[in-house]
């Protein structure tokens, strides 16, 4: 266990112990996604209902600013299942600034969302934007505690990205170990950035390598350990990897760099590196790109049922009671149960046990 991991299980211990099995189960979270993803998921109408009573918060990742499609088909969703467009809000922090220069920005918008009505809110962060979110969390105990019923952080570098590391030349090298075309293709797309770089754009790159990613949250744990009993039980990871040959052919060079010398990943993010070891749950790994959830791109090979099977799944854990009612459990794919099959082709888990921490009481 690294020092993250140790740092957060002291707090937990001087806080008084572990939490108890947490309200979201990781295998009904994928059970959900999956069946959601193959069309076959029915929702009891209690259930949705009650998730309908929620506010929603989006932040986006980085670049997100610049993609007017970001969240578009999850907002849909959201909308589509009888969430008020009112009670739907997205937060888009710059690219172009620090995380501790986005830090203002990013808390003075959830207070906005906040005052604009009492309900429970429920925060989906991706990639960059999980960080964020959970940066917020930390600093801010008392909010989440009034204000925030669940966090849900979608394939967050928070162990950083060797793509981060290489375009800053922080990271290993290419070597022969890489074929040639996809060597040159990833050359030149680190060239690309680097000049974009040095033209003033995408400071915030600079924060996400995994030096800088991991002294980061080891300073924000140590600081801010009296937020972690607030904050890990309503923390959620949502993983992912897939292999390179799924991929679309802009993310592939990527994907293969990452593969070769970082090993399983989303096409962004390495596998181990979407999770703060002990802080929260992780909802196991879903075989998806690292664009497929939450929005339209070149690169991205999914189609728009894998961003609304994400938002199904949401509420459905936000939208049970505690414990499950008649009701609730009734919540099977319309189909009939999946009979422990994944469903994976495109979409699905690879079956692999969640990574679950300890959840400070």
């Amino acid at each position: 266990m690294g020092s993250i991991g140790q740092a957060v299980l002291i707090a937990a211990a001087l806080a008084g112990g572990a939490d108890p099995a947490p309200a979201v189960d990781p295998a009904d979270f994928r059970g959900w996604f999956d069946a959601a993803a193959a069309g076959r998921l029915r929702i009891p109408a209690a259930v949705e209902a009650r998730a309908r009573r929620l506010r929603y918060v989006l932040v986006g990742g980085f670049r997100s600013e610049r993609m007017p499609g970001y969240f578009a088909q999850n907002i849909r969703e959201l909308e589509a299942r009888g969430v008020p467009a009112a009670a739907i809000h997205a937060i888009y922090p710059s690219s172009h600034a620090t995380a501790e220069e986005n830090r203002d920005a990013i808390r003075a918008g959830f207070r906005a969302i906040a005052d604009a009505g009492p309900e429970p809110l429920v925060v989906i962060g991706h990639s960059r934007g999980a960080c964020d979110a959970l940066a917020f969390a930390l600093r801010e105990p008392e909010f989440v505690a009034a204000r925030v019923a669940a966090l849900f952080l979608v394939q967050g570098p928070f162990g950083g990205s060797a793509l981060a590391d290489y375009v800053l030349g922080e990271g290993t090298p290419m070597d022969g170990r890489m074929a040639a075309p996809p060597r040159i293709a990833a050359h030149l797309i680190g060239r690309r950035e680097r000049s974009l770089r040095a033209r003033g754009w995408h400071a915030g790159l600079s924060d996400l390598t995994s030096e800088a990613s991991s002294g980061f949250w080891e300073r924000m744990l140590e600081e801010h350990a009296d937020a972690i009993p607030v904050v890990g039980p309503r923390a959620y990871y949502v993983e992912a990897e897939i292999d390179p040959s799924r991929q679309r052919l802009l993310r592939r060079p990527i994907a293969r760099y990452l593969g070769t010398y970082d090993g399983p990943n989303d096409g962004v993010v390495a596998a181990g590196d979407q999770a703060l070891p002990g802080l929260g749950t992780s909802l196991g790994t879903l075989a998806v790109g690292h664009t497929d959830l939450t929005h339209r791109f070149p690169g991205a090979a999914a189609h728009r049922r894998l961003r609304a099977a994400l938002i199904q799944a949401i509420l459905m854990a936000v939208g049970r009671e505690a414990g499950g009612t008649p009701a609730d459990r009734e919540a099977l794919p319309a189909g009939g149960p999946i009979g422990g099959k994944s469903i994976d082709e495109p979409p699905g888990h690879h079956g692999r046990p969640p990574r679950q921490g300890q959840r400070p009481g």
